[in-house]
């Protein structure tokens, strides 16, 4: 009864914050932010997709403290899974859902296709739709169907963490560069008078970093799950 009666003034109280803060609704959301990169964003960033440039240009700490996020979780899902990783391998899982021939025949055929547009997601982030992110979560799923294609397939779970830790240090250091080269810390290393070109060097690069990171550490995590049996 205590327990109901405190979720009950809690929620209360949560609704009660929720109602006070709209109130300057108008305020604080305005289109102010929108104008500025519509009028700014192009020519400091470089990238034809504003999102792209917000997120590794205006925002790169945030996008760093999300790679720093995807990075605890797998390390949280290791930990989890470590105890019996070693005793069971990821066939036993497959085994247990007896694949379709024909699941596997189409998993053939979209394997590649999968990774080259998962590649081209990555790279072309600051000229299309897409990016670190999403590329690098289209490149694991390309990566993980091979576990359909052929179950004998193994991977190095420890060896894809090592490589997954490194990219993150890495990606650090290269946001971190911007704080010599133009005395901020987490932005475009180029000056902000550098061409567009020089600037798009930079975006590919991160783009880069973040769909290989983003890749392995969602490999790591299926994987694991998979010599859990789950």
């Amino acid at each position: 009864m205590i327990r109901r009666i405190s979720l009950v003034l809690l929620l209360g109280f949560i609704l009660f914050i929720f109602i006070n803060s709209i109130q300057d609704f108008d305020l604080i959301y305005n289109d102010d932010g929108k104008l500025f990169y519509y009028a700014n964003g192009f020519q400091d960033t470089g990238s034809y997709n504003y999102v792209t440039g917000i997120y590794l240009d205006y925002r790169l700490f945030d996008s760093i403290f999300e790679a720093a996020i995807l990075l605890i979780a797998v390390a949280g899902v290791m930990f989890i899974s470590e105890h019996s990783i070693d005793e069971k391998n990821a066939m036993f899982m497959l085994d247990k859902q007896k694949t379709p021939e024909l699941f596997i025949t189409f998993s053939r055929l979209l394997y590649p296709i999968m990774l080259l547009f998962g590649i081209y997601v990555i790279v072309n982030g600051h000229l299309s739709p897409g990016g670190g992110f999403q590329g690098g979560a289209i490149v694991a799923t390309a990566i993980l169907i091979l576990y359909y294609i052929d179950i004998t397939k193994t991977v190095n779970v420890h060896f894809v963490l090592t490589i997954e830790k490194t990219l993150f240090i890495v990606l650090v250091l290269v946001a971190s560069l911007s704080y010599f080269t133009r005395g901020v810390l987490f932005t475009n290393f180029f000056k902000l008078d550098a061409s567009l070109d020089q600037k798009a060097i930079f975006l590919t690069l991160m783009n880069i970093l973040i769909g290989a990171k983003v890749s392995l550490g969602l490999v790591a995590i299926f994987t694991a799950f998979l010599k859990e049996g789950r």
